[in-house]
């Protein structure tokens, strides 16, 4: 382990921490289940005389004991939290159980699951204001727009909050100016862990470090290989035909990183 680099969270998640943040986003799940339901804005009704339909301009909801009176514009932003959470849990679900069932979860990554709901609701919100502007004419108001459309973009933004944040960043780029480039931009590529230490040609190699989100390929002595599943802490890759035991090098447009410990190809 280099000297800079930090040994929080560096141990494998036990059972305890593994049971613990399963339970918490299950219950979180039925919870937001629950809200979605609760706080559906509500839909037109007919009259009493049965002459004209009209859409009601607050309804009780009913939430864990709390009985608050909303209008149809509070619904709305409640549901799009609510399923931008949600997609955000099914997201946290389905990796945790890829990387217990790797046995490969560390304990950094424990609080990556208790704040990805958080991300999913709060982007899922800005998705949807942004959208407004596109849904409703100027004149137009909450009664114009289709809950179940927007219910839905806010649980996909939410399960897909990484490649929500790229494309709006890579969108207003070529509106805004770019920011001069400062020290915690754009870090050299850091090797920090390979997993497993060794395998043979054609399996999965897991590598982890910073800079990463740019890489291209990782070097198994003279034979390079392609990279899958990239992030700027992660990326995966396979062993390729004739591949040697030695360091890895992953191989980035900032420059190249080699990892500190050798993979034996078996």
């Amino acid at each position: 382990m280099g000297e800079n680099e930090s040994t929080v969270g560096n141990r494998y998640a036990g059972v305890r921490d593994i049971v613990l943040i399963a339970g918490f986003l299950v219950l979180l799940a039925a919870a937001l289940v629950v809200v979605l339901v609760q706080a559906w804005p509500p839909g037109p009704r007919v009259s009493a005389d049965g002459r004209y339909a009209f859409t009601p301009d607050t309804v009780t909801v009913r939430l864990f004991g709390w009985s608050p009176r909303l209008s149809r514009e509070a619904c709305l932003f409640i549901v799009v939290m609510a399923a931008g959470a949600l997609g955000a849990v099914v997201h946290a679900l389905r990796s945790l159980y890829w990387y217990v069932g790797n046995r490969t979860l560390r304990r950094s990554w424990l609080m990556m699951y208790g704040f990805l709901p958080l991300v999913g609701a709060l982007l899922g919100l800005m998705v949807y204001l942004v959208l407004r502007g596109g849904l409703t004419s100027p004149t137009g108001g909450s009664s114009d727009v289709n809950p179940y459309g927007v219910t839905a973009i806010a649980a996909l933004v939410g399960l897909f909050s990484r490649e929500t944040a790229e494309k709006l960043s890579a969108v207003f780029a070529t509106l805004l100016a770019h920011p001069r480039a400062g020290r915690d931009q754009a870090l050299p590529p850091q090797v920090h862990s390979v997993e497993p230490a060794s395998g043979r040609v054609g399996s999965l190699v897991v590598i982890r470090g910073i800079g990463l989100g740019s890489a291209s390929t990782v070097r198994f002595g003279q034979a390079d290989a392609p990279v899958t599943d990239v992030s700027d802490t992660r990326l995966q890759t396979t062993v390729p035909p004739g591949a040697v035991t030695g360091r890895l090098t992953v191989t980035t447009p900032s420059g190249s990183a080699t990892s500190a410990t050798e993979f034996t190809v078996d």
